[in-house]
């Protein structure tokens, strides 16, 4: 059994740390080379690498509720709030960008790893509850 966070904590995944300081849903990912299928659950993060060498942070995953992996939104140009197609992290640097993922609203949770050790990844979890998800929209008042 994986640990698991809520959104907010530090997560410690081996020499780099995890905190989701953000989520929100919206409808599309600024600079994103294809439309999307569902909505965007976009993730505003902090990552930071309290090893003695640069390590790559790698593209991350989400899981739904059945243990399937959605990976993240990868095609995008011109975005200045992407975290980035090559995440390279010096040591005692702290990375804050977004990554996007093409879900259907819900609950999930995102996956966090150090793989610089691959006989010895470390893995965490963040919970990203469902209750992010936009309030119902309020039924209309009709005139008689």
């Amino acid at each position: 059994e994986l640990r698991t966070f809520p959104i907010g904590h530090k997560v410690q995944a081996g020499k780099l740390s995890y905190q989701v300081i953000d989520a929100q849903w919206v409808n599309e990912v600024p600079g994103a080379k294809a439309p999307p299928k569902n909505r965007i659950l976009q993730l505003q993060i902090l990552v930071t690498n309290s090893g003695g060498q640069e390590i790559s942070i790698p593209f991350l995953r989400l899981l739904d509720g059945a243990g399937n992996e959605i990976p993240e939104v990868g095609e995008i140009e011109a975005n200045p709030r992407w975290l980035g197609m090559i995440r390279r992290l010096q040591p005692s640097i702290t990375e804050d960008g977004a990554i996007y993922f093409d879900v259907p609203v819900g609950a999930y949770k995102l996956e966090v790893i150090d793989p610089s050790n691959a006989e010895n990844e470390q893995v965490a979890m963040i919970d990203i509850p469902a209750s992010l998800a936009p309030p119902a929209a309020s039924p209309v008042a009709r005139e008689p």
